[in-house]
């Protein structure tokens, strides 16, 4: 039987916002449904997508697809059911496909492109967007190929310095040491930013991918 696949982000800011809950309740009326002969659900949860005003956000896959609902709370899910998720008439809460709302349209994603998209704790999620594609093209090269990508592509930190990553991997490739160790520093200094923490809750593997890198 068809499954309605439904995702709810498990990160922070939805979660303070009551997604846990919403999830739940989701969880609950999809299995009253289809003991009642209806369509079941399959229920993933995500990262966000960076857009906290609209959490908790959910999201229905439509022909593969995601028709997004914005501030969803445990009393809109019984409806959001009543009036079929994907194909029946537009709910209240219903703002549409998610990469035509304006906020996501106007942006190339590279660091986030997985956050919101992926569960975050399925290795085979990962994969199948593209992880370890960069580990896999390192391992088939020298560490100096690396050393040099790194350098040539002018990849800097995120911090006010902006410092050049490929001059930072070249120093410590070049200091002779008996035992070297790579630090992961998920401060999140810059106010109100958070943006180590939306990575890490929705895209953990990738900082996992660099690190080995």
């Amino acid at each position: 039987m068809k499954r309605v696949r439904i995702f709810v982000p498990r990160e922070t800011a939805a979660v303070s916002m009551g997604a846990d809950e919403v999830a739940l309740e989701i969880a609950r009326v999809g299995k009253a449904r289809r003991q009642q002969g209806g369509a079941g659900v399959e229920l993933i949860r995500t990262g966000s997508r960076g857009a906290a005003w609209l959490e908790p956000l959910v999201e229905v896959d439509v022909g593969g697809r995601r028709v997004a609902y914005a501030n969803v709370e445990v009393g809109d899910v019984a409806t959001l059911f009543a009036a079929d998720m994907e194909t029946g008439p537009a709910h209240p809460k219903r703002v549409g496909f998610v990469e035509d709302l304006p906020w996501f349209a106007d942006q190339t994603r590279w660091t986030f492109r997985r956050a919101g998209l992926i569960d975050p704790l399925s290795l085979e999620d990962y994969r199948t967007h593209g992880g370890y594609a960069g580990l896999e093209r390192a391992l088939a090269g020298s560490p100096d190929e690396v050393l040099d990508a790194v350098r040539i592509s002018g990849l800097r930190g995120r911090g006010g310095a902006a410092f050049p990553a490929g001059i930072k991997w070249q120093t410590v490739a070049d200091t002779d040491a008996p035992q070297k160790y790579v630090a992961c520093n998920a401060d999140e200094g810059d106010s109100g930013t958070f943006a180590d923490r939306l990575l890490i809750e929705g895209d953990p593997f990738t900082l996992i991918e660099g690190m080995t890198l």
